[in-house]
Order: C-alpha cells, then sequence, then structure tokens
C-alpha cells in the first residue's frame, strides 16, 4: 500500500521532486555538501546527478565564498528559515546565470537539513518592474551601466537597495529589513567616510550636478569592497529642497586591486625587489619636507659596487644581476627599521637615514661596507668573488636644501671615496 506525506501518496511526492520545474537541492547545513538534487537541478547545471550530489554548494554559487559565509548564512537560515538570495550559478561549462534561491531548514530523523528551491531568473523581469515604473529610475538605469541600484527617499530617510545591491554586498535581498541611510554609511571605510559624506552633501546643496565616490564598503563577510557610486537628485520640494535621490553602484574591487598591483610594480625594481628610483624620489620628497618642518638631520648615502664592469665583462651580464642582487640582498639584510634603500640605477643605490647625525650614519655605512666585503659572491661556475663597494655621504641641511643638491653631494662623495682606493665611505 502506498504511504502517504500529509496526506498525499508518496508516489506523487516524488513524482514532483522530480518534474518540478525548478531547481531542488538537499543540503547538509555544517559542510555546504548537496546530498541531494532533482533532474531539473542538476540539468541547469549541465550536470549528472553524480556530478552534483556530495559536491558542496559553493562550487555553483559564484556569490558565496568560503565556508565562514556559508555558515553564517546557514546560522541565519536555520534560525528564521525562507532566506532568499538572489545570485548567480555556475554551470559545468564555467557560465552562469542568475538566479532566485529560497531555502528553509527541516529536521528529518533528528537531523537539521537545508532545502533550497533555485528559481533561473534569465530573462525574468520581477526585479525590473520598480524601475520600469518610475520615470527616473527608468531613464538612469538606461543610461548607466551598473551592478546595483539605490533609491534614497529624504522625507522618511527609506533607503529602496535592488537586489542586486545585496548581492553584491553578500546579503539576500531581504535579509535587511527597512534600510536607511545609516545602513550605508555606517558601512564606509573609516579613511573613505569624510570624503563621500562631503561629495553627497555637495550634491544635495546643489553645487555638483551629480554625486560621484569611489570608496570602501564593509560586505557580510566583515571585507572591504571598492565600489564606483552615482547618484543625482531626482524630485526636489516646492522650496527646491531635495526630496528624492536615485543612484547606481558598481563593484570595482577588482580593477582597483588590478590599479593597485600595477601602481605597485611601477614602483618597484625587478631585478632586487627594492623600490626603484621613481619611488625613490617621491619617498625622498616627503623625508625631505618633514626634515624641513621638523628641523630633524637626514643623511642620504650613494653605494656603488666596486669594479663592476670588470665582473660584468669577465663572467657575464646573467653572473652581473646575481652580483647586483647579491649585492642589494646583503645591504637590506643589515638595515635598520628607519632606513630606506633604493635602486638608483646600474650598480648604483640610494640610502635615505631620517632623524639620525652624520656620524650615525658614516657608522651604519662603515658597517654595511664591511658586511658586504664578508659576504662572497658564488659565480654561475661556482667561483667565490670578494665584492666591495664605495659609499659616498651627504646631510640636510649642511650638504644642501634640496633633492637635487644631496644627491649631487652624496655622487662627488662616492666617487671620492673610489679615488681614494675603494671599499669604503667618504
Amino acid at each position: 500500500m502506498d504511504r502517504s506525506v500529509h496526506g498525499l501518496p508518496e508516489a506523487i511526492c516524488k513524482m514532483l521532486f522530480r518534474q518540478i520545474s525548478d531547481s531542488v537541492y538537499l543540503i547538509d547545513p555544517e559542510t555546504s555538501n548537496i546530498l541531494e538534487a532533482n533532474p531539473a537541478g542538476y540539468r541547469s547545471l549541465g550536470m549528472t546527478r553524480e556530478e552534483v550530489v556530495d559536491h558542496s554548494v559553493l562550487s555553483l554559487n559564484k556569490d558565496v565564498i568560503g565556508l565562514d559565509q556559508w555558515r553564517e548564512i546557514s546560522g541565519e537560515i536555520q534560525a528564521n528559515g525562507a532566506y532568499t538570495f538572489i545570485g548567480r550559478h555556475r554551470r559545468k561549462d564555467g557560465s552562469d546565470f542568475p538566479v532566485e534561491v529560497v531555502t528553509d531548514c527541516i529536521e528529518h530523523a533528528g537531523r537539521k537539513l537545508l532545502v533550497s528551491v533555485a528559481r533561473d531568473l534569465t530573462g525574468y523581469q520581477r526585479h525590473r518592474d520598480y524601475l520600469l515604473e518610475n520615470e527616473h529610475l527608468h531613464t538612469l538605469f538606461l543610461n548607466e551601466s551598473s551592478d546595483g541600484l539605490w533609491d534614497w527617499n529624504l522625507e522618511d530617510d527609506s533607503l529602496f537597495l535592488s537586489p542586486q545591491w545585496f548581492r553584491i554586498m553578500g546579503y539576500g535581498p531581504h535579509e535587511i529589513e527597512h534600510p536607511t541611510l545609516n545602513t550605508w554609511s555606517d558601512a564606509l571605510h573609516p579613511d573613505d567616510r569624510e570624503g563621500v559624506m562631503a561629495s553627497l552633501q555637495s550634491h544635495l546643496r546643489g553645487e555638483t550636478a551629480r554625486y560621484e565616490a569611489k570608496y570602501r564598503l564593509r560586505n557580510r563577510n566583515g571585507q572591504y569592497i571598492w565600489l564606483h557610486d552615482r547618484g543625482l537628485i531626482a524630485k526636489r520640494g516646492e522650496q527646491g529642497e531635495p526630496l528624492r535621490m536615485v543612484g547606481l553602484v558598481i563593484d570595482i574591487t577588482e580593477s582597483r586591486q588590478h590599479e593597485e598591483e600595477l601602481l605597485q610594480r611601477s614602483r618597484m625594481d625587478e631585478l632586487t625587489g627594492l623600490y626603484n628610483r621613481r619611488a625613490g624620489y617621491e619617498m625622498f620628497e616627503r623625508y625631505l619636507i618633514k626634515s624641513q618642518h621638523s628641523s630633524q638631520p637626514l643623511q642620504v648615502a650613494m653605494l656603488d659596487l666596486d669594479r663592476f664592469k670588470q665582473l660584468n665583462d669577465t663572467y657575464g651580464h646573467l653572473d652581473g644581476d646575481r652580483a647586483i642582487q647579491h649585492f642589494a640582498s646583503t645591504l637590506k639584510s643589515h638595515l635598520r627599521a628607519g632606513d630606506n634603500l633604493f635602486r638608483w640605477g646600474g650598480e648604483e643605490f640610494l640610502l635615505l637615514c631620517p632623524g639620525v647625525s652624520s656620524a650615525e650614519a658614516a657608522a651604519l655605512m662603515t658597517r654595511l661596507i664591511a658586511q658586504v666585503a664578508a659576504a662572497p659572491f658564488m659565480t654561475s661556475s661556482g667561483e667565490r668573488l670578494t665584492i666591495t663597494c664605495s659609499a659616498g655621504l651627504a646631510g640636510y641641511p649642511q650638504d644642501g636644501q634640496s633633492i637635487r643638491e644631496l644627491v649631487s653631494k652624496a655622487d662627488q662623495s662616492m666617487y671620492a671615496a673610489k679615488q681614494a682606493g675603494r671599499n669604503r665611505v667618504v
């Protein structure tokens, strides 16, 4: 005799599970592993049942990153149930598609399980109705490209945030009830808050045609992501006061990180890993201004490998580069915390020693020169070579008031050291 579930024959329940058009997944709340999936569930991913079952739900959801975030979401579902998440599922071929996932917690045989029903939102218009029914939002939506939309009602301080905004931040679309401007402003990075709020107020006062800012915002994981935010006043009162403001936000975290990597690379010397001449000028300028304001001394040293051309000609450019690396590494390993070493060019290095006297700097250079001579360089053929260096010192303010004067003086002193027999400081 056919068993029943809530009055329905078990066969009908199984048929519903198999034939329902939405994807259904049974998930372990602790491990995130998929315990079962209906045909719609694994077919929507371009997979077989065997390729889906016993695999983590994190492998198919592009917007939940890591077990820590999963456990936070799982805890929320177990506590409150009916958790809605707008995100993207990843197919086997690497493509993805938008989904609305509603998850509940059930208990079976004393064990808690999560049941997720995912609906494919490709071409789905429900989440666009709000935009299309409003002229201001419609115009902004059509003329800007963005991942998320916001609508701020200044009369009651209510804030509408689109499902895409919540997705960017790692939240379900209904997880934050009744958001206000503080929901957003409280999540701003402390270093960005003042500038962003100033830009917002400037637009509200009518000083700018639109509001625009790039800033960091804290997401659900407590991490900061970079956003590019743009908006404008959409409605004013009889006295011209702003009543409503709408805007669009784009996640620029990846491009920002790429920019920072390029900037960092442009400041680094690839051979030695030290800052290059460009970065050296920038840091030199900051230290010089600080010394000028505080009347603190600043010592500048120019160091140059002795007889480098001879080494390069005898052993080849490869060993020449390795000798420069060895030289830089030796210097760097014996510097103090406040010293700053740069590759100035070729086999020349510039060292900045802020806040120390010329006598202290001379003692440091003597120690460094001795360490270089005591650390033999091994050529690619296995030959041990003793390499030495010469150094010239100059100090602010007695030897110059500008970067140009100080570098020139240190350079002259370094050549004087070479003429005096090398392997010394002048």
